[in-house]
């Protein structure tokens, strides 16, 4: 049976306690480690915030094309072709759009995100995982959550692995391809998620 995943039964799942909404592209107040979620919803048990589909906001993808000349889909290149692209990934059942973690000493929880708020499509870093978040028009719409814990990293898959099985009505056993059943901007955990965008980083690590 397939289900959706509000932000609560995610954590929930791991033995955690989501924060409250912090709306995007304000500071987390919380330098230790841990994992994030990035949702739609501006309540942490409900699946609100629902769209129907995603669209690419022009200055981005504009930016994003002049960082990475080489990008393309199967040879072509326009917003509206990356756009469909997009939404064959996008879930208008589901408000959760990313699942990240933060493991280092020396980058917490508040220096993770912020890199995530500061990157800029194309670029090699700070925060490339995710990039697809950056693509979309209503992202300062979006909300997150966190909280702290002692194994980010496996966390973040426990939390990955059970979005999996909620999104597909299956267990990750009997799943051939993991990959599409991601949150909308997760592109790859120990598995990648397939898709046809081609030399979407620049070259240059900026």
């Amino acid at each position: 049976m397939i289900n959706v995943t509000t932000v609560n039964t995610l954590f929930h799942k791991v033995g955690l306690t989501p924060s409250e909404p912090i709306r995007w592209g304000q500071p987390i107040p919380e330098i230790g480690n841990g994992v994030y979620v990035v949702s739609l919803s501006s309540n942490n048990s409900k699946n609100d915030g629902l769209l129907p589909t995603c669209e690419i906001k022009e200055e981005v993808f504009s930016k994003w094309r002049s960082l990475s000349p080489e990008l393309n889909i199967n040879g072509k290149l326009t917003k509206q072709v990356i756009e469909l692209e997009l939404n064959k990934y996008w879930r208008p059942k589901e408000s959760i759009l990313y699942i990240g973690e933060s493991t280092s000493k020396t980058n917490g929880l508040t220096k993770r995100v912020n890199q995530f708020y500061i990157h800029q499509v194309g670029w090699k870093g700070p925060h490339t995982g995710g990039y697809w978040l950056k693509l979309l028009s209503n992202l300062e719409n979006l909300f997150v959550y966190y909280a702290v814990c002692k194994n980010p990293r496996d966390t973040e898959f426990k939390m990955l692995m059970h979005f999996i099985e909620q999104t597909s009505g299956k267990s990750f056993y009997d799943l051939d391809e993991l990959g599409k059943y991601l949150p909308f901007a997760n592109l790859k955990v120990d598995f990648q998620k397939k898709h046809n965008i081609s030399k979407a980083v620049s070259k240059k690590r900026i």
